[in-house]
């Protein structure tokens, strides 16, 4: 579509022109053309002219001003330089020849009897002819996605209209690189070799864009060429256009189609956020009238049918309790569309990528989720853990200062008593941050007698299942009390291994044993007696409780 100094030497005026210089550069756009009056005129040249002279401006330069000056209008990217000597200048010095050819330059000889507007006038018609024909072809492409847009058409629609517009396959990917649609299944699988963020021949698209060399995996590795456009939503999240050169490279008037397409898919990501935002609202105001067992049947149903929930069968729900490390984002971070406080938006990615079927909600800082499970299925939890291991590890991969703790319910056969199931997943989430630490999953199932200790409200009701031996240890005034403290807990994990005690506290065994023996003195503690050492795990457990109480109270 673009005028090239290929074009122009096709003019009939031109039969008889010779290329002296850059022959390989006569791809090189003709934006307009000019006659050189003064040697000053690489001051007001903007690039792409087309230069005609007779070098008379020149003429009294010596050989190495010459090449100054041929460097200077390389340096402006003129298109290339068109020369009629034989009136001034009886021969083109070699000079200016050589340096064309050194700053790839194209540089032209034409006859003396050629008048400069037997070019002029051609070139500067076949320039407007040019822009014509790309301002109506933009209108056209305009009036096209603009009609898909006001269509309420979906982005699937709108990949697909590109894609015959430029010939080649195009798909669509989310922050994460997973593929939300794509006009050829095999487009999707492939492994990246290099990128260029600069590349020539699309510098002109206004649209930030990326270049990459791909290996298709489903066609025996073949090697290809892509053009992949970040588009902008809300929140600086992003979404990748991406449109794989299989067929033909792209050209001018094909990259104002993607520039389009990738305005109509940024408006209609736009309003499907702010429609999921108000759809979320819903959900949310639905699931936490369902997990507080506060909605009737009835209502219940309507509403899920309503939405386009599934609530028939059996559901447990899991709890995502969220933290950072570091409140700090980095640069690479904002670059993909991690900003403070969109966390949440990260793992509810992850989740619905993982588990489609899931009923996602939130409330009280957690994310909730209803998952949908089959009763007849023994292992059921087992695939649960499983699942959610791999959403935390999709999440780690995106910000690994993010801190997840996940706590999981008991199986609810009707979703009309979820509510049971999410009070038992409240339990697992926080007995499971002192039994298991601060990123672990637990489940309701796993917390044995502590599941007894979540029906006490009260600290003092609490205290009292702490055996006298150890609080006698608690209520011990000396400077080394936590360290015998730590010494009991890793004592009795190690099932009374005093070496292997020794080793997990880094201090010598003879430490240890002394530390054992001190607890037995202060204590009266009898570790022969599995009765009380049992109690007394529950009580280390109970302070912890108590401990985190305080500190979650101040």
């Amino acid at each position: 579509m673009e005028f090239r100094v290929e074009d122009v030497l096709k003019l009939s005026s031109l039969k008889k022109a010779v290329v002296l210089s850059g022959e390989k550069y006569l791809h090189k756009v003709v934006k307009g053309s000019t006659i050189m009056e003064a040697p000053d005129i690489t001051d007001w040249l903007i690039g792409g002219e087309l230069i005609l002279t007779s070098l008379y401006p020149i003429r009294f330069f010596n050989e190495q001003e010459q090449k100054q000056f041929i460097a200077k209008l390389a340096e402006k990217e003129i298109s290339a330089l068109v020369i009629k000597n034989h009136r001034f200048v009886n021969e083109i010095p070699q000079s200016i020849i050589d340096e064309g050819e050194k700053c790839k330059l194209p540089i032209i000889q034409i006859p003396k009897e050629v008048p400069y507007v037997d070019i002029l006038y051609p070139v500067m018609g076949e320039i407007l002819n040019t822009q014509v024909k790309k301002l109506q072809y933009y209108k056209e492409i305009h009036d096209q996605f603009t009609a898909l847009s006001l269509a309420d058409e979906s982005p699937e629609k709108i990949i697909e209209t590109l894609e015959k517009l430029i010939g080649n396959p195009v798909a669509l990917f989310d922050r994460n690189f997973f593929c939300l649609a794509s006009t050829l299944p095999y487009l999707t699988n492939f492994e990246i070799i290099e990128k260029y963020y600069h590349f020539d021949k699309t510098e002109e698209m206004k649209f930030p864009h990326y270049r990459q060399i791909v290996k298709y995996l489903e066609q025996k590795e073949k090697i290809g060429h892509q053009i992949v456009v970040p588009i902008e939503t809300i929140n600086h999240i992003k979404t990748y256009l991406l449109i794989g050169e299989m067929n033909k490279p792209l050209e001018e008037l094909d990259f104002i189609a993607v520039e389009n397409a990738a305005t109509s898919l940024s408006l209609e990501l736009v309003k499907k956020f702010a429609v999921a935002e108000v759809n979320k609202r819903f959900k949310n105001d639905l699931l936490e009238q369902l997990i507080e067992g506060k909605i009737p049947s009835n209502i219940l149903y309507q509403d899920a049918n309503l939405i386009g929930w599934d609530i028939e069968g059996s559901f447990a729900v899991v709890l995502f309790k969220i933290s950072k490390n570091n409140e700090s984002i980095s640069l690479k971070q904002v670059k993909r569309g991690i900003s403070k406080g969109n966390e949440e938006t990260l793992l509810h990615e992850a989740i619905y990528q993982y588990v489609p079927d899931a009923i996602i909600g939130s409330k009280s800082g957690l994310k909730v989720v209803l998952w949908k499970v089959d009763i007849e299925d023994r292992e059921w939890l087992i695939k649960i853990k499983e699942r959610v291991s791999t959403i935390l590890d999709l999440v780690k991969r995106q910000d690994n200062e993010i801190i997840i703790q996940v706590g999981i319910g008991t199986l609810s056969e009707h979703i009309n008593n979820i509510s049971e199931s999410y009070i038992k997943a409240q339990d697992a989430l926080e007995f499971g941050d002192v039994l298991n630490g601060k990123e672990s999953i637990t489940s309701y199932s796993e917390l044995g007698v502590f599941r007894m200790l979540g029906q006490f409200t009260n600290s003092e009701e609490l205290k009292t299942f702490i055996p006298p031996s150890l609080q006698t240890l608690l209520n011990y005034q000396h400077t080394n009390k936590t360290d015998l403290l730590t010494t009991l807990k890793v004592f009795l994990q190690c099932n009374q291994n005093a070496t292997k005690a020794s080793q997990l506290l880094f201090i010598h065994h003879k430490t240890a044993v002394y530390r054992i023996e001190r607890i037995k003195e202060i204590t009266g503690m009898n570790f022969d007696d599995a009765e009380e050492m049992l109690l007394v795990q529950i009580g280390l457990k109970i302070t912890e409780l108590l401990e985190r109480e305080k500190i979650h109270k101040y």
